[in-house]
């Protein structure tokens, strides 16, 4: 019983730690992102982010991913009925 216990402790341990330190490299909010041909804000259109960021390294539904290599954060486009909504600045890409 007390090896399980010791196990139950260790894990939450590690649970808290990791916890606490993902939380250090979490996204932040911005409102722009500079792209080679124009900067993207809070309040454009799909359309307008393609043209002024390219394709994007992945996307879902409402969501683009951009990776611009490993001088860059990674951004991540939010939208809502066709415009960015929010605008996340991630780790650095690769």
């Amino acid at each position: 019983m007390k090896g399980i216990v010791s196990c139950v402790v260790a894990f939450a341990s590690l649970v808290v730690i990791f916890g606490i330190h993902s939380s250090i490299f979490a996204a932040e909010e911005t409102s722009s992102i500079m792209c080679d041909n124009g900067t993207v804000n809070i309040g454009d259109m799909e359309v307008d982010v393609q043209a002024k960021c390219g394709e994007p390294n992945s996307q879902n539904m409402n969501e683009w991913v951009y990776n611009f290599g490993p001088d860059q954060p990674v951004y991540t486009v939010i939208f809502s009925e066709g415009k960015v909504v929010r605008i996340l600045e991630d780790e650095w890409g690769d």
